[in-house]
């Protein structure tokens, strides 16, 4: 893949975070595009909403997202723009098991265009119980990474009342549920999901970043502008055996946002029959 000759090689790019996120993107975009990062100081992303719930995000991710872009190119008058959105909860798919869902979004004002990925990983420490004892606080902080990944401690879960953040050492966790401890019957720990006090959500930015950087240089055959992606996944790989239709991915459709050129490509997977264990009728 040519990075050379993007409409986005060694252009200065703003990244919109105030949780280090420049940290998981930066290296991706200075290898592939040579690009000057710029990270201002004092932007206030917790004004879209934050992940302890004291402000409520009103928006979808993606929309979080452009709203960081929006008001991040208009107050530092920058040109092209990063923001990132990250959810926590069940897969989508497998709903028993906790994903990251990370949003990742650039946006070129200059040429008004759009790109956006979406990265679902489940890669993640997402947790959080009641806890009464000491002993519980331990057993919870070892299992999720602890102090590699910080923690917060709050008097009930979804409880703003009284919360302590950034908890980053054996000596401060234990001395806090100590004081919540004192103070209550029962408290709640969970995982700190803020990008920069939990490794494990930056690597998942990380894989969101290197996906991005290789939209950046898809370009459409048709017009040749940047972003050529998915558009539509369509399923109907037929099964080996009786060669009904199946769930699986038969062909996926590109499509150019820009001019609407699209093209199909069958077989992504690169296979032309489903197993009989997947198929309906063989397998009802």
């Amino acid at each position: 893949m040519n990075f050379s000759d993007s409409i986005f090689f060694q252009r200065d790019i703003l990244i919109a975070t105030s949780h280090k996120k420049e940290a998981a993107i930066a290296p991706v975009l200075r290898e592939r595009f040579q690009s000057k990062i710029i990270v201002p100081g004092g932007f206030n992303t917790d004004r879209f909403g934050t992940f302890t719930g004291e402000i409520e995000r009103i928006h979808s991710p993606l929309d979080a997202a452009r709203k960081k872009c929006a008001v991040a190119s208009k107050t530092y008058n920058a040109g092209l723009v990063i923001a990132s959105e990250g959810s926590f909860g069940p897969h989508p798919t497998l709903f028993f098991v906790p994903a990251d869902d990370e949003i990742l979004l650039l946006t070129d004002y200059e040429n008004d265009l759009e790109i956006a990925v979406r990265e679902i990983s489940t890669q993640t420490n997402f947790s959080g119980k009641e806890v009464k004892t000491a002993e519980e606080v331990k057993d919870f902080a070892q299992a999720i990474g602890f102090p590699d990944h910080k923690i917060i401690l709050r008097k009930a879960e979804r409880d703003n009342a009284h919360i302590v953040k950034d908890i980053a050492n054996w000596e401060e966790l234990l001395m806090t549920a100590e004081m919540f401890m004192n103070r209550y019957d029962s408290f709640f720990i969970e995982t700190d999901m803020r990008a920069m006090n939990n490794p494990t959500r930056m690597s998942v930015i990380t894989q969101a970043a290197k996906k991005l950087a290789g939209l950046m240089a898809s370009k459409c055959p048709g017009c040749q502008v940047p972003g050529f992606d998915v558009g539509e996944v369509v399923p109907g790989l037929p099964c080996s055996l009786c060669s009904a239709p199946t769930k699986s991915t038969l062909k996926k459709v590109y499509v150019c946002k820009k001019c609407n050129y699209s093209k199909e490509v069958y077989y992504p997977n690169k296979k032309r029959h489903e197993e009989p264990m997947f198929c309906d009728w063989c397998n009802p």
